[in-house]
């Protein structure tokens, strides 16, 4: 009798957010996807890759071209009549553990010097949590309750998993990252020498690694990853670019490395950084807040301030030619696709399975990497209908759109009975030396917001957290007319034209908090209206706004909206993004 073999690998989510740099969060996501991806690869040889439902390479789109976009860290396979379900998950998930363990001793060579080696691996081997669990599949039984009954089984494995004991407990200092596992760095007792250490192993002073934050953070990523100070500099250099002055911007860099010495070379190649400067120096030589971070500039305060004079000279003449200093705020991008559960349930058999499974990956999941890099962003993960990414602010939003585009047309042939797959978006709009954890949950939450507030789904939500101040969420569907997307882009414009005073969203935000719950609908709007007449505009603009406000929830909405936009605009106008484009408009 054939079987359906369900495994899933985790942890997941907390294992991926331990990060402190861009590096270690794609990494982490790597690292569990390559693991996921010798889960399949077994599976493959064991019962034939026609076999495996999720992932399904066949056709065009072999296991290995899956990978690069992402493993999920969910496998589903038909097992045929003769073969033991059992058997081949536990030898699948000892596969996924032995290729980790292996990469560990890769990573680890040429650095056991400054480790407990043995430690280190033994956190690694433990770190991969994995289940199982299986169902017959009968001649005359009906597929996707079958299925509903194997992921349901595996749902109460894991809610009944076992928590064996660990074998290197010690009183060695805990995980800086997570506090969880203990450090395994073997480091000088000298606090002073013991930080060069720790520099030349790329790590941060004072930092406390663990094995699998050490497999993170000297996972080899081949051209490297962006950092959120990438991503909030992009923006500057579209500007410089846009208004002739990237010449000037290389030059005062050289200066600057040259003072600065070796620590100043990039050691970053990823694909959106080509054709900037950023390849060639370290981003953070632009941010007088970051300079500290170069031992050689700490050590010598006369070369730190020739270097500061530099810059604040730079930003003087960048100045005049209207180009401001580089911003600091960035997005971080997390998608998931909505209805997926209702549609999997009405694929009748296998096959259909593997052909649903085969589309996602290869018309949506593989195309992921393309669409934010052509938006100036790093892909994190694009594994089936879900997306992480960080971009930078000037893009984010069309990004947005464009990935949720993509999904609706790669999903249209599964829409039946009115349930039609979306992709829900939440958008974080983080400062880019805010922690990574920090940003991480902030895009989450958007996501959440975007699927769960009412009306349900099909949704990008946007929340803005700025360094000083309190966090401002806004959501709109994707069937809305305008856009959210649209929406933001033209209060964006409208800072830029300098058409909107900034007090005005303020006084509406202050307006629905006093009087909110004591004035009426149409008392509140009038009052909303009348702060509008007192504000020095353009009577064609102000017409605009007031075209918005017919309830309390749209004044509301505008107030936040305004008040949103502005991060957006400030990045669009150093930029150089054009104003009330029409291409601009179309493409959010």
């Amino acid at each position: 009798m054939k079987h359906i073999l369900m495994l899933s690998l985790g942890p997941v989510q907390d294992f991926i957010a331990t990060a402190r740099r861009t590096r270690d969060l794609y990494a982490g996501s790597r690292l569990l996807s390559e693991a996921a991806q010798q889960v399949a690869r077994h599976l493959a040889g064991e019962v034939g890759e026609e076999q495996l439902i999720f992932p399904a390479p066949g056709g065009e789109v072999s296991l290995e071209e899956l990978g690069k976009a992402g493993i999920p860290n969910v496998i589903l396979a038909l097992v045929p009549k003769g073969k033991d379900p059992k058997a081949l998950g536990e030898k699948a998930l000892e596969a996924a553990r032995a290729y980790l363990k292996a990469k560990a001793m890769e990573v680890f060579r040429g650095r056991q010097d400054h480790l407990f080696l043995d430690t280190a691996l033994a956190q690694v081997e433990d770190l991969l949590e994995g289940y199982y669990a299986y169902a017959p599949l009968g001649a005359k039984e009906d597929y996707a309750s079958t299925r509903g009954r194997v992921a349901a089984l595996l749902a109460a494995r894991k809610n009944t998993r076992d928590f064996a004991q660990v074998t290197w407990g010690s009183a060695a200092f805990k995980s800086s990252l997570d506090g969880a596992r203990e450090s395994v760095l073997l480091l000088p007792d000298k606090p002073e020498e013991a930080n060069r250490a720790r520099v030349t192993l790329g790590l941060r002073p004072g930092e406390y690694l663990s094995g699998p934050d050490l497999l993170k953070r000297w996972w080899p990523v081949g051209e490297g990853f962006v950092s959120t100070t990438h991503m909030a500099a992009l923006p500057f250099w579209e500007g410089a670019k846009a208004r002739g002055l990237e010449g000037r911007v290389r030059e005062a860099l050289a200066e600057v490395a040259r003072l600065v010495g070796e620590e100043a070379r990039s050691q970053t190649w990823h694909p959106v950084l080509r054709d900037t400067p950023f390849g060639d120096y370290d981003v953070r030589l632009l941010y007088e807040t970051r300079l500290e971070e170069f031992t050689s500039l700490a050590e010598d305060p006369s070369r730190l301030e020739a270097v500061r004079k530099r810059l604040q000279t730079l930003w003087a003449e960048l100045r005049q030619k209207g180009l401001p200093p580089p911003g600091t705020y960035y997005a971080l991008l997390h998608a998931d696709g909505d209805r997926m559960g209702e549609t999997l349930d009405g694929l009748q058999n296998p096959e259909a399975h593997r052909a649903f499974s085969n589309a996602l990956a290869r018309e949506f999941a593989l195309k992921v990497k393309g669409i934010v890099e052509r938006h100036g962003g790093g892909l994190v993960y694009s594994g089936g209908d879900d997306v992480l990414a960080l971009l930078p602010l000037h893009r984010a939003l069309a990004c947005a759109r464009a990935l949720a585009e993509r999904f609706r047309e790669v999903m249209a042939p599964y829409g039946k009975g009115g349930v039609l797959p979306s992709l829900s978006v939440g958008l974080a709009v983080v400062h880019h030396l805010e922690p990574l954890q920090d940003a991480l949950d902030l895009a989450r939450r958007a996501e959440k917001k975007a699927k769960e507030d009412q009306p349900k789904r099909n949704a990008l939500a946007v929340i803005y957290s700025p360094r000083s101040g309190s966090e401002l969420a806004v959501r709109g569907r994707w069937d809305e007319s305008p856009r959210l997307t649209q929406r933001l882009l033209r209060y964006a414009d409208l800072i830029r034209l300098e058409a909107v005073p900034s007090r005005a969203a303020y006084e509406l935000k202050e307006l629905i908090r006093e009087a909110g719950d004591v004035l009426s609908e149409e008392a509140l709007v009038a009052e909303a209206m009348r702060i509008l007449k007192r504000k020095e505009m353009k009577e064609a603009y102000r017409e605009e706004l007031a075209h918005w406000i017919r309830t309390k929830e749209h004044v509301e909405r505008l107030a936040h909206e305004l008040i949103l936009a502005r991060p957006f605009a400030e990045a669009m106008e150093q930029a150089g993004v054009p104003v009330e484009s029409r291409e601009v408009w179309d493409a959010h």
